[in-house]
């Protein structure tokens, strides 16, 4: 029986060209601390994208991207389907974890030198993943059709039209017309199911080219690797599998307890919604409401630009072999001027438009 299943196994993969592909994967090693309590971030990272992924296309299956029916399908999804609730839940928190630990792998990258020669494009590739995920929350939000979700978009078009030269371009390809309505909700449809996730697969297989070819990174007790490996399946491959079932189990209960909020039907005529922004855009909306005007580029396009491509050249700037933050003065302090701004910012943010009643 079992020679009888062993052959009829190796057929398949035989007929199915895989024996290169089982081979490297049967022998492949990694270091024995490429999943540990203290480098889990990037996969926690895989597992909640994967999850965003399953939970997306099993809401497509109910979902129709039509006026007249958009957020029927929401609500019917959310408050009807066995189990929808949980999974339009694990999507919702799902991202807003996954934009957290992006941010935490991206502190942890900063602070153990990680952009160091040479994984400067392991960098570079994170920090474009980094710049690219807010594009699925933008596109995500119209999707359901509520006030939330039309006048955050409305706010977002508004702040796009801003960017000198390209703005109008950019917002007449979303929109698709002078007003949000079929044709921008099927493009923000198309684009956050079908081009964005493509984009993005092709992105993070760059991120782990750069990273199979040039390694991870050091721990500060050392200048080389740990020598110790282990094999990549089947270790590596459960301990990836465990954090994946944990999460999937912790976001599931969170989903349960506390259901992804759904606002009213969009209403194109209620120009006195105000929409409160997200936790993760709030200084950026601050730097906004500061900038007005004919400064109004300042604050939509040029600081943000300025911080993200400081981001994208770090390591050529700081492209010297110290490691150890407590030794690289300079570049921490700038790190932390940057930080307690943004930091700052999100708490005007947040006093602005949290802390008194919402219209």
């Amino acid at each position: 029986m079992n020679r009888a299943t062993g052959i009829s196994h190796v057929t398949l993969i035989e007929y199915l060209s895989l024996e290169r592909i089982v081979k490297r994967l049967s022998v492949l090693t990694v270091p024995a601390d490429a999943l540990t309590w203290h480098r889990f971030f990037g996969a926690l990272l895989l597992s909640l994208l994967v999850l965003l992924f399953l939970s997306g296309a099993f809401m497509a299956f109910y979902y129709s991207p039509a006026l007249g029916s958009a957020y029927d399908s929401v609500d019917y999804a959310l408050f009807s389907l066995p189990f929808g609730g949980i999974i339009k839940g694990v999507h919702h928190y799902g991202w807003n974890l996954f934009l957290i630990v992006l941010g935490a792998h991206l502190v942890r990258a900063f602070v153990v030198s990680a952009y160091k020669p040479p994984r400067q494009m392991i960098w570079v590739s994170g920090v474009m993943i980094l710049l690219f995920v807010p594009l699925f929350i933008i596109t995500g939000d119209l999707l359901t059709w509520d006030q939330k979700g039309f006048w955050s978009t409305q706010v977002r078009l508004s702040i796009i039209g801003s960017i000198p030269f390209i703005g109008d371009l950019l917002v007449r390809l979303f929109q698709g017309g002078p007003l949000t309505g079929i044709v921008a909700l099927t493009r923000f449809y198309v684009l956050h199911i079908l081009f964005l996730p493509g984009l993005l697969a092709f992105l993070i297989l760059i991120h782990f080219h750069f990273i199979k070819n040039n390694g991870l990174s050091y721990s500060f007790s050392s200048d080389n690797y740990s020598t110790k490996t282990v094999r990549f399946f089947p270790v590596i491959f459960n301990r990836w599998l465990i954090l994946f079932m944990g999460i999937t189990l912790v976001l599931g209960l969170i989903s349960w307890y506390w259901p992804a909020p759904l606002g009213d039907p969009a209403d194109p005529t209620d120009s006195s919604y105000v929409p409160r922004p997200e936790w993760w855009v709030l200084f950026l909306n601050q730097l906004v409401t500061i900038f007005t005007g004919s400064f109004s580029v300042v604050g939509s396009v040029i600081i943000p630009g300025g911080l993200a491509g400081l981001l994208i050249v770090l390591p050529f700037i700081d492209s010297s072999p110290e490691r150890h933050p407590v030794r690289r003065k300079r570049v921490m302090l700038c790190a932390a001027i940057i930080a307690i701004a943004i930091l700052a910012l999100s708490i005007m943010g947040y006093l602005e438009h949290f802390s008194t009643p919402h219209v």
